[in-house]
């Protein structure tokens, strides 16, 4: 009798095919993965719970899984690599789990800033004139937008947040549709800095780009960076539990999350993974801003955002 396993995955890039087929054939579990807009993930299982199709649901944002933990879409799995993170990682009755962390940097466009020592080392710092017109900045469409500003929110107040967008937009700041146009946006303008996820850099570093990787406010006395990560649930009434929990345990083994940070410069949340040139969780000074209070925020900083210039769309098609 053939095993099955069936994924709906709202992260899709950089694509997880590596994973999913070195599972298959190690498992011999036919796995059929199903890719669905980030922003719609949570309602498709939503409407599906009755009879669900798929069996786990793979996102790039805890927040969106935290907002729908509270409809039981989830069924809890105390993972054994789970059992031992930080509470920022799991969820409280652990309905998710993250399996690879997203720290915010800046990404530096090196054929700008060929000097290190001229890379911005705190976010304030981007709102100086060495920077003016030359940051860019991705859409509110992008759930790590606006997951940072309402984090910052949490971690430093609304007047600070408000002043820090309306500095950088007065220093020039361009909002472009996504990330990915973001990063294009980087080389094309000879922007000098973009904000993104460490990820993000590795992987266009490895394309031949010339990126650096700035980390902000890390200092002593400085804020710290703001972490989220991919997740991954089991879905409540999963027709292939079984099947479900081994690809948890895959994903969160070392083999696999050295793998990530190797293809991808994904962060590890297994501490006992080979990171490589990956900074690791424990030497990422992260922001103080607990999730669910980033959660009760995001709706209000979408229309701060909105209101701030943030709603920039692709009109291209």
């Amino acid at each position: 009798m053939t095993r099955e396993l069936v994924i709906y995955s709202g992260r899709n890039r950089p694509d997880l095919t590596p994973v999913y087929r070195l599972f298959e054939r190690l498992t011999g579990i036919q796995m059929t993965v199903e890719k669905v807009y980030h922003h719609d993930a949570e309602q498709r299982v939503m409407d599906e719970r009755v009879d669900p199709r798929a069996d786990l649901l793979l996102t790039n944002s805890q927040l969106a899984v935290e907002l729908a933990r509270p409809t039981g879409i989830f069924e809890p799995y105390e993972a054994t690599v789970a059992k031992a993170y930080p509470a920022w990682l799991r969820a409280p009755d652990f309905a998710w789990l993250s399996f690879t962390a997203w720290p915010r940097a800046a990404m530096v466009n090196r054929s700008v800033l060929p000097d290190a020592a001229a890379w911005p080392a705190r976010l304030e710092d981007l709102t100086t004139s060495r920077f003016k017109g030359l940051i860019a900045h991705a859409a509110l469409v992008e759930m790590t937008t606006v997951a940072q500003f309402a984090a910052l929110r949490v971690a430093k107040g609304d007047a600070y947040t408000v002043g820090l967008i309306d500095a950088l937009f007065a220093n020039g700041m361009a909002i472009y549709a996504s990330n990915l146009q973001t990063r294009e946006a980087l080389a094309r303008e000879r922007k000098a800095v973009a904000f993104a996820n460490s990820a993000n850099i590795h992987v266009l570093y490895m394309e031949g780009n010339p990126v650096g990787e700035a980390w902000l406010d890390q200092g002593p006395s400085d804020v710290g960076s703001h972490v989220e990560a991919h997740t991954v649930a089991l879905l409540a009434g999963a027709k292939h539990p079984v099947e479900a929990r081994a690809f948890v345990d895959f994903l969160l083994s070392i083999e696999i999350q050295t793998l990530l940070a190797r293809l991808f410069g994904e962060t590890p949340v297994n501490p006992a993974a080979a990171h490589g040139p990956v900074r690791p969780l424990a030497q990422i000074k992260r922001l103080d801003a607990p999730l669910s209070k980033v959660a009760t925020l995001m709706e209000s900083t979408v229309t701060l955002l909105r209101e701030k210039g943030f709603d920039v769309r692709d009109d291209s098609g």
